[in-house]
């Protein structure tokens, strides 16, 4: 996730923008306020150099003049009323204007001579600019130093800003999460800050509580709705089993009582489903764990259902590994033989016609957990697996069912300690049921 994406993010670059623009603008107006200083000094000390030089010009029979110093460049002339103009001293290289990287200036300055003439003096004095190119370098380094520990200030202040100010929607989201993993009463801590955060989260329990009040409705819907229709069921299962039993019954006949008997299993385990999924949201759903062995109870349900898939044109086949050290597991016989069904019914609706359903019971060596596989060929990839095994869900709207096998058999799998792991490749998709051997902790 991209940082700046986070609300912690944007307040750090807010806060760093905004501080580090002001920053700026002041670094900019006191260079430039220095660099006046540093050029008014300059041309001060040039000025004051230059009137030295030139006082001590004596003019006289024999001009006497002050030589200038080193990276200094000079020029004398002396103007007589009614003379043209002499030059008395020029320095190798001097320009006026002084060229690029120079700095001048001019002085003039009226003496009398003894035969009481009027003369005019000037001298041109000129230095290197670099040292106060140099001053200037290091005043911006000074305060490009100064901008970058600024900027580093605002973001500390930033972060310990945001990680103060945030401190009640982490509060929040970290209770959300554990609400969202397992649902009930909690609700997520309101802070008496008497600000917007106060205000989400309490619209949040609001809304948290209008869902859980819709949730337990829906779940005791289901749960009463399948309670009721166990009853029925059962009996017109029954009769439907004594029926096809005559033996005067056309054949015709008995296969339509066994499509129908067919069906009506269907609807059965569809609603034990639904009674499941209902005590498995109320936390009321109780396990009769004993031990057994996983390898003897899927050979019980692979015999089973083996009629249904012949029927359906399918085959299926068991292959028990025999270096196993055991299976014996601690568990609910019949919550295990759901979480079978639920597995091997997922595999008969989404094989293809003719496709071979492949049972496998081992144990991994590197857990040293046993385990039951059903894998089957499919049509294409089913994309993001953790989607199958949320509730409802249905990889195809055209598929039979409600979506609860997979969910189902998570769920009774982590009851039991262990885990339902669910994987694709080379066009084959499998579905493991993990559980530790009744000697694991």
């Amino acid at each position: 996730m991209n940082v700046f994406r986070s609300l912690r993010g944007q307040l750090l670059l807010a806060f760093a923008l905004v501080f580090g623009t002001v920053a700026l603008l002041a670094g900019a107006y006191q260079y430039r306020q220095v660099g006046r200083l540093l050029h008014r000094g300059d041309d001060a000390r040039l000025r004051a150099r230059a009137e030295g030089l030139l006082a001590q010009v004596e003019l006289g029979p024999l001009p006497v003049l002050p030589l200038p110093g080193q990276g200094e460049r000079m020029r004398v002339v002396v103007e007589t009323a009614g003379q043209p103009s002499r030059e008395l001293f020029h320095s190798p290289g001097f320009a006026d204007p002084p060229p690029p990287g120079w700095r001048g200036v001019m002085l003039t300055q009226e003496r009398a001579t003894d035969a009481g003439q009027r003369q005019r003096l000037r001298l041109w004095l000129s230095h290197s600019a670099a040292p106060l190119a140099a001053d200037l370098g290091r005043v911006r380094r000074t305060l490009g130093w100064a901008l970058a520990g600024s900027l580093g200030l605002a973001a500390a202040l930033a972060a310990l800003l945001g990680h103060w100010a945030l401190r009640p929607l982490r509060r929040i989201s970290r209770q959300a999460h554990r609400i969202g993993a397992t649902p009930g009463p909690e609700r997520l801590p309101e802070p008496t800050t008497g600000d917007e955060v106060q205000e989400l989260a309490r619209t949040l329990n609001q809304m948290l509580g209008r869902l859980q009040a819709g949730a337990e409705q829906q779940d005791n819907f289901l749960a009463a709705a399948a309670h009721e229709l166990r009853t029925p069921l059962t009996v017109l299962r029954t009769g439907l089993e004594v029926a096809r039993q005559r033996p005067d019954l056309p054949p015709d006949v008995r296969a339509l009582l066994s499509g129908q008997l067919l069906e009506t299993g269907r609807l059965s385990r569809l609603v034990e489903d639904f009674l499941l999924v209902s005590r498995l949201r109320a936390g009321a759903l109780p396990l009769a764990r004993q031990p057994l062995l996983l390898d003897e109870l899927v050979l019980a349900v692979v015999d089973r259902e083996l009629p249904r898939f012949r029927e359906a044109g399918r085959s299926l086949h068991l292959a028990v590994a025999e270096d196993a050290t055991g299976y014996q597991v601690m568990a609910d016989a019949d919550k295990l033989t759901s979480v079978l069904l639920n597995l091997l019914e997922n595999a008969l609706r989404h094989a293809p016609g003719g496709a071979a359903v492949q049972v496998q019971v081992g144990q991994e060596p590197a857990t040293g957990w046993c385990y039951a596989e059903v894998s089957n060929p499919i049509h294409t990839s089913l994309g993001d697996l953790a989607r199958l095994t949320t509730a409802y869900y249905q990889a195809s709207v055209l598929s039979p069912g409600a979506g609860l096998g997979l969910w189902l058999s998570s769920r009774l799998a982590e009851l039991h300690g262990g885990q339902l792991a669910l994987s694709e490749a080379n066009g084959c998709f499998m579905a493991r049921l993990r559980l530790p051997l009744s000697g694991d902790k």
